[in-house]
């Protein structure tokens, strides 16, 4: 596939890729089998290593190339990792998945005998210059035999010859494909589709609506196990030309994406995202070193071990003054002035100040009949403080789909120089940031945590502090009030 903007000039959806750098929140590092000569993108996950695809010449004598940039077409290749850091040979996947034509991206099925991937529609082969610019793309699956061939690949339902479907990512229970399409009535340039398989067969595609697509282009979906979907787009707001995102659905419905954060997006192109289940490591495409390669990632947020349950800041207080006579006999009484604008009367009496600070209490004599100070008896400056800790600000119950942010500009710590705020907001999302805004797209209790890092000292060591509290996540309230 040559490298054109999303646009599907040429028949191609957009290809695009990160180099050897080292992130505060991610390790990035640049896989060893990426060539300086050839373009390597959009790996998958299978067996033991990866599938991906790249532009690599297949024949010393003939070769095909496209028309635009003069480079060999892409086929779908397999690496084995041999260890945390090592890599086998590269080989191309078996002749029936592999034609003269683009082939790739690609994804499996959960068991690892069904693919489905990107190719042109007309493989017919010819020498020489093959692309056409009416060869559009379409998705092909093919299914693996128990002699360990593969079958002659059949095209997906969907497939048009006046439109590319291209770029699928099959759910873990093999009940969605996810895939990109500049099919007419679209948003943008292309959108991402989703189709659900139902009674043997797909139903028809479903555009993922304004949440996902805009009026540009969103491509390159990967659906994860947990239900988060990421993807790459061009949208405005961006830091680079392609960045990637990601969001989930609550109550049926997509959430605002999120972007990655730098390194894994960077003011080039980057895409062809996957994540372990875990959530801790994965790969990703940046075209960054000028060609497209194919980068590991790890997540690096700080372990904060001994994080404590946050302690409610009490602002309450009993006051009385000693030796004080009881001026119930009296023409006389007495009243507390506690400096917040708030007035009690009584020998003894109890306040909740709203938040911290400095206060002027004054104990004033009232005369009853005129009911105005006779004499102050005694002034005292009381000094209302916080609990010396981090301090998550936010609500304790929400619901499914509901908008809430969380900060920790409440974070009271003596001789504390905080550097950076890590969040870890209990359902797989960690972020950095005095402030965060989340959506929760399930019921349940989260535990959410806050650690902060002072700033290095003049050796480069750093103090971390964190707490935790719980928030209950209930069902949406319309839910409710169906199920009531």
């Amino acid at each position: 596939m040559n490298k054109v903007k999303i646009k599907f000039i040429f028949s191609i959806l957009l290809l695009v890729a990160f180099s050897k750098a080292m992130g505060q929140d991610y390790s990035i590092v640049q896989l060893p089998f990426n060539s300086q000569y050839t373009d390597e993108f959009s790996p998958i996950f299978f067996e033991d290593g990866l599938v991906f695809c790249a532009n690599k010449k297949a024949n010393i004598f003939v070769n095909y190339t496209d028309e635009l940039s003069e480079k060999p077409l892409f086929n779908l290749y397999y690496v084995e990792q041999t260890g945390k850091v090592g890599w086998g040979k590269v080989e191309p996947l078996p002749k029936q998945l592999n034609s003269s034509f683009n082939e790739g991206p690609a994804t499996f099925n959960d068991r690892q005998n069904t693919i489905y991937f990107t190719r042109n529609n007309n493989v017919k082969k010819r020498l020489g210059n093959i692309i056409d610019r009416k060869n559009k793309l379409g998705i092909y699956y093919s299914k693996l035999s128990r002699e360990g061939k593969w079958s002659n690949p059949q095209p997906f339902q969907y497939n048009n010859p006046e439109y590319n479907v291209a770029h699928p990512s099959l759910s873990e229970d093999g009940e969605y494909l996810y895939f990109s399409s500049d099919m007419p009535d679209g948003f943008g340039g292309s959108d991402i589709y989703v189709c659900e398989f139902k009674n043997g067969s797909w139903n028809e595609p479903v555009n993922l609506g304004p949440k996902i697509n805009t009026n540009l282009n969103e491509a390159f979906p990967f659906i994860h196990s947990s239900g988060r979907l990421y993807f790459s787009s061009d949208k405005q707001g961006g830091i680079g030309r392609l960045d990637i995102y990601y969001s989930e659905q609550a109550n049926g419905e997509w959430v605002t994406p999120i972007p990655l954060e730098s390194p894994i997006n960077s003011r080039f192109d980057d895409y062809g995202f996957i994540i372990d289940p875990f959530k801790k490591n994965g790969y990703f495409s940046s075209d960054r070193q000028r060609s497209d390669d194919i980068y590991s990632f790890n997540v690096l947020y700080p372990m904060f071990e001994n994080t404590k349950r946050q302690e409610i800041n009490n602002y309450c207080y009993i006051f009385f003054e000693e030796g004080a006579q009881n001026p119930d006999s009296t023409n006389f009484e007495y009243e507390w002035d506690l400096g917040d604008g708030s007035k009690l009367r009584g020998l003894e009496v109890e306040h909740c100040f709203k938040s911290s600070g400095e206060y002027t209490v004054l104990l004033n004599v009232i005369d009853r009949l005129t009911g105005e100070v006779y004499f102050n008896e005694a002034a005292y400056p009381v000094l209302v403080e916080d609990i010396e800790q981090v301090f998550i600000n936010g609500p304790d119950t929400v619901f499914v789909g509901q908008e809430i942010t969380f900060d920790g500009r409440k974070t009271n710590l003596k001789n504390f120089d905080i550097r950076t705020y890590h969040w870890d907001l209990g359902d797989g999302r960690r972020t950095r940031g005095v402030s965060v805004t989340h959506v929760y797209t399930s019921p349940g209790e989260y535990i959410i945590q806050l650690g902060v890092t002072s700033k290095p000292d003049k050796q480069g060591n750093s103090d971390k502090m964190g707490v935790f509290k719980n928030i209950v996540v209930l069902p949406a309230q319309r839910e409710r009030g169906r199920r009531e």
